[in-house]
């Protein structure tokens, strides 16, 4: 059975999204009326609304925050919930060197080496802002 080669493979949602972090580019998706929706999504919860994707400024404050010990002598991983500047809540990887409080800013940085790319924060810094 002979395969077409010029067929360009399937692109969903997270296929987007990914191609978007190795880009460098955070993205989330909204409504036409400006509803943040993330993760990635075929159509809005809820309403099943049309998404278009839009580029998160990759700032947002921790609404909560826990701890995983490792085995020493390595340290604590620590995860947060953020609630992002553009709207949308999400759980990821907080790289930082002394406590992560809740209501504390932080920033996104991208892991573009790792397969597959991800997003991890750091505390903002005053030259951030």
């Amino acid at each position: 059975m002979d395969t077409p080669q010029d067929d360009p493979p399937p692109q969903g949602p997270e296929a987007e999204y990914l191609a978007a972090l190795r880009d460098g580019r955070f993205c989330y998706q909204r409504t036409a009326t400006g509803r943040a929706v993330f993760p990635p999504r075929l159509a809005a919860p809820g309403d099943g609304a049309a998404l278009e994707w839009a580029q998160s400024a990759g700032r947002g404050t921790v609404h909560a925050v826990t701890e995983q010990p490792q085995k020493p002598p390595a340290p604590a991983r620590v995860f947060a919930i953020l609630d992002m500047d553009e709207g949308f809540r999400l759980f990821s990887r907080v790289d930082a060197t002394g406590p992560v409080q809740i209501g504390q800013r932080l920033i996104a940085r991208i892991a573009t080496e790792a397969d597959p790319p991800h997003v991890y924060f750091v505390p903002e810094a005053p030259q951030d802002v």
